[in-house]
């Protein structure tokens, strides 16, 4: 046979995790394995061998056995909107950048992304506005006995440093410091009124109080003024 040896039969394993039955044959040394796909009088389809759900193979037509499952078609799952590429995954679209995991969230829509959660509370992530995009982080805690939302930042130890442990970074898409907006503004329970505005100067602007030790500001200052009116009284 031309120096060709057909050795015994193999089972191997494809990426589709199906079954299939090699014949191994060595030629001048040189291992190399044929699939064997046998067909039977009463049926036009080749063979394949299957396993089913107790661990039974047996021989199945090829047209019978669903493909679709984990099959990667062009860096996309079968029948799904699920795309992988080079060990990245995307849901909607391909992933961006070297972004290990991408989820394309549209404009003009008020969609979720993504969420963790009970069912009823959680943490959410998407898109806030109707009106192009701007993302937005909800937690909703479940009762007044919960924060809405936790901020935690870990050190790794406990050596001083000058490096705040949570922090704040606004700048502009130049990469320049961004001085033409306030970066943090504080609301409670409306987009458009501000209790709070922090700018990239350190400038605070409050519209309401600041109580300390349980005592407002307003008041505070507006003692210390009625003594400095009669310290100037005295003086004059």
């Amino acid at each position: 046979m031309n120096g060709q040896q057909k050795l015994q039969g193999i089972i191997l394993m494809n990426n589709n995790s199906n079954l299939l039955l090699n014949q191994i044959i060595v030629d001048n040394s040189i291992q190399s394995f044929k699939e064997i796909i046998p067909h039977y009088e009463y049926s036009n389809n080749p063979q394949s061998l299957v396993k089913d759900a107790t661990g039974n193979i047996y021989w199945s037509a090829i047209n019978t056995i669903d493909l679709s499952i984990n099959t990667i078609v062009n860096n996309i799952f079968s029948d799904t909107d699920i795309y992988y590429d080079n060990k990245r995954i995307g849901i909607g679209r391909k992933p961006l950048h070297n972004y290990k995991i991408d989820l394309a969230i549209p404009q003009n829509n008020l969609m979720t992304a993504f969420h963790i959660g009970d069912g009823s509370f959680g943490f959410s992530f998407g898109n806030g506005t109707n009106q192009g995009f701007i993302p937005e982080i909800i937690g909703i805690g479940s009762d007044e006995n919960d924060a809405g939302l936790y901020f935690v930042g870990i050190a790794g130890n406990d050596k001083p440093s000058d490096i705040p442990l949570i922090v704040f970074d606004a700048r502009s898409t130049y990469n320049t410091r961004l001085i033409n907006r306030p970066i943090v503004g504080i609301t409670s329970g409306n987009y458009n009124e501000y209790d709070i505005l922090l700018d990239a100067n350190g400038n605070i602007k409050i519209t309401g109080d600041i109580i300390i030790n349980n005592e407002s500001l307003l008041e505070i200052i507006k003692k210390l003024q009625q003594q400095i009116n009669v310290l100037q009284n005295k003086i004059t």
